[in-house]
């Protein structure tokens, strides 16, 4: 029963990453403010935005890819031997849908957050 608590803890971990993007693109992508006007107000505190600015990736990136170790580990065993001088891997799943549903929407976060940390700072500005 140990990866119905790996699932838990994992959806914990992404609840911040899930906020932010959500917010973010709710402001920016459609106009809406109501998440992201409380993270604004709270951030334009002096000081806050810059221990946000260095805590956020630790705590985003950090999280989500604990949350994607943790729940693959759950659902996902590896096994790699020698047999006759090959080697020889499998791979065995086990469909545990939190643990799996943890692990994509961890995928898919991660994916959006380096994408955006991708297209923020390494693109061509007129």
């Amino acid at each position: 029963m140990y990866y119905r608590k790996l699932a838990f803890i994992g959806f914990v971990l992404l609840l911040a990453p899930l906020y932010f993007v959500s917010a973010s693109l709710l402001k920016y992508g459609l106009g809406v403010g109501f998440l992201f006007d409380p993270l604004e107000a709270f951030l334009s505190v002096a000081g806050r935005r810059v221990v946000f600015n260095v805590v956020s990736p630790f705590m985003f990136l950090g999280g989500l890819s604990l949350a994607l170790v943790m729940n693959t580990y759950a659902v996902a065993r590896l096994n790699v031997r020698r047999e006759e001088g090959t080697i020889v891997s499998t791979v065995r799943l086990k469909p545990r849908l939190s643990n799996i549903a943890v692990a994509v929407m961890s995928i898919l976060l991660l994916a959006t957050l380096v994408g955006y940390v991708f297209l923020e700072n390494f693109t061509y500005r007129y």
